[in-house]
């Protein structure tokens, strides 16, 4: 039994490596607590669909000025949006790329409500090797958030607290 624990803790620290050698400083969690129901709705999503290996939820939170992650399961809640972020929020247009390790492809994806009002936006990051169909990735991202923006009636409805 102790072995199998020790075998685990060093399985998961070595991934949260890896994932900072690419992304940079990170937690990597495997669920992140559910205190708000965009935090549930990114879970909810994740749990449906294992080949995402990467998600968050950037959007501005009621009475700020600040575009930031208010959900994923990588941590870093509260970062501001970088500058790819806000030109898919005040564009509409998704944002495509590979990651400089050649391992990860993003799909940054505008994030609208039911009535179709950019909210935010929403990057969904599959692994990814040369030669892996990148337009049929998009696509599956795409699908991937348009099924969550079916349940998100307005933006505030994303930071009402989960009991």
């Amino acid at each position: 039994m102790v072995r199998n624990k020790m075998a685990l803790a060093v399985m998961v620290m070595a991934l949260g490596l890896c994932a900072a050698a690419q992304y940079g400083p990170l937690v990597i969690q495997a669920h992140t607590p559910a205190r708000i129901f965009a935090q549930k709705l990114v879970n909810d999503t994740l749990a449906k669909h294992p080949e995402v290996v990467i998600m968050a939820m950037h959007v501005t939170p009621p009475g700020k000025k600040d575009n930031v992650i208010i959900a994923s399961n990588i941590g870093r809640m509260g970062k501001k949006a970088d500058e790819d972020d806000m030109r898919v929020i005040n564009t509409g247009k998704s944002n495509l790329e590979v990651n400089k390790a050649g391992n990860h492809f993003e799909v940054e994806a505008a994030l609208k409500d039911k009535a179709g009002k950019i909210i935010g936006c929403t990057g969904i990051v599959f692994n990814y090797k040369e030669g892996d169909d990148k337009e049929k990735l998009e696509k599956q991202a795409n699908e991937i958030n348009s099924e969550m923006e079916a349940q998100i009636p307005t933006r505030k409805k994303l930071f009402e607290k989960i009991k």
